[in-house]
């Protein structure tokens, strides 16, 4: 142990905590480079070399070149762009060109190890040891603006802030961070951390490093930044409304109908189109016209919002612990510090109106607009909408959008 203790002692000034996280994928590199350096002995080879090589291998093969995968941010070690949205199969048929013999798990969101609320996980066995990656969306535009943004962090680090562009000067002059400081092993990108959350009425809760797109380490603090492109964010995605079903069934549904019977199998879900103002029946009815393309298509019309519920809901998605970092016109970035509870519901503000339209012959969506007053975001938008996600009629699901 002697030994041990003299080598980290001579070496921890290197590492930010002062010793190797071996859960963290720098400090693994950083000491196995340490370790090779200074004793001429190359270790087994290292967890995330060989996850770059089977990465090298899987989109540079030409099944993945022709498929448009990306190996994404450096930081992204597990994870594989899917720009052009190909399937699982395609995806396993891609791996099995390079590793023939392999068997390969997929676990889907949330299942085991994967603890992404988005991807599946992919994991396998390959000629230098397991891996396994997350084949991620790569194509939504949110995406690749949290990777540029990040790209652009890591590469310019080190750098005068005066050399940075437009966005990234604004965040580091809101955090207080001179980027001569920074190196690229102090950002982190955070995209396949779970970011599922539980709905919550009661209020908000600290949840920075859960909703972290970005990570900076700088001397004196640690920043959380959930990064925002400028189409809207999503605030809440609910569970299945069990409520509204299809007959004779949900797959070739020939009317939708409200089962009140159904109405508590998620309570949660039967609360939110309370709190909304939402006729289960007009949603029923509704569909039913556009499923047989009959009826009066429905107008906008103002409807009662539990305010206070509203407002926990809303402050319980944005939490608190965190920079909320919004892309904005010219190139440049609105960021809103978003770190106590108090921040939260002044980040939710109070409603100014709100209006609801039920689906009819033309559309299969219910939707609710309501518009706020924030002392954090200013004049602000979000829009509640009931559908179903998979292109079909029911089941629906409940979607609330940040728009402005």
């Amino acid at each position: 142990m002697k030994v041990f203790d003299q080598f980290f002692t001579k070496f921890a000034y290197k590492f930010d905590k002062g010793y190797p996280d071996m859960n963290n994928d720098q400090d693994v590199l950083l000491l196995e480079s340490i370790i090779s350096e200074t004793t001429g002995f190359i270790l087994e080879i290292g967890k995330i070399q060989k996850h770059n090589n089977a990465k090298e291998k899987i989109v540079n093969s030409p099944l993945g070149k022709k498929a448009g995968l990306t190996p994404m941010a450096s930081t992204a070690t597990y994870r594989i762009g899917n720009p052009n949205k190909i399937s699982q199969e395609e995806f396993i048929e891609i791996i099995k060109s390079i590793y023939p013999k392999t068997e390969i798990e997929v676990l889907t969101k949330g299942v085991g190890d994967n603890t992404s609320g988005k991807f599946s996980l992919y994991k396998f066995k390959t000629d230098e040891g397991d891996v396994s990656f997350y084949l991620a969306g790569g194509g939504n535009e949110g995406e690749k603006y949290e990777q540029n943004f990040i790209k652009n962090a890591e590469t310019l680090a080190g750098q005068p802030n005066s050399n940075l562009p437009k966005n990234l000067q604004t965040l580091y002059k809101e955090l207080g961070i001179d980027n001569t400081k920074l190196l690229p092993k102090h950002i982190s990108f955070e995209g396949a951390t779970n970011t599922k959350r539980d709905l919550n009425f009661e209020g908000p809760e600290d949840i920075g490093e859960t909703v972290s797109d970005m990570t900076i380490n700088y001397p004196g603090g640690k920043y959380f930044i959930s990064l925002k492109n400028v189409k809207g964010s999503g605030v809440l995605s609910g569970k299945n409304v069990p409520f509204i079903v299809g007959k004779p069934n949900n797959k070739e549904p020939k009317e939708v109908v409200y089962d009140a019977s159904k109405r508590n199998d998620i309570p949660n879900m039967s609360k939110l189109y309370d709190m909304f103002g939402i006729d289960p029946e007009k949603v029923a009815q509704g569909l039913t016209n556009y499923i047989n393309k009959e009826g009066e298509e429905d107008s906008w019309s103002n409807v009662d919002i539990d305010e206070k519920q509203f407002q926990n809901i809303l402050a319980s998605s944005f939490g608190y612990g965190y920079y909320y970092v919004k892309e904005i016109k010219g190139d440049d970035v609105k960021v809103v510090p978003i770190l106590t509870a108090e921040q939260a519901r002044a980040a939710a503000g109070e409603i100014t109106s709100a209006q609801i339209k039920y689906a009819g012959p033309k559309t299969k969506i219910t939707a609710v607009k309501v518009k706020t007053s924030s002392k954090l975001f200013g004049p602000s938008e979000y829009l509640v909408a009931t559908r179903n996600t998979q292109g079909g009629i029911v089941p629906l699901a409940l979607r609330v959008t940040k728009l402005k």
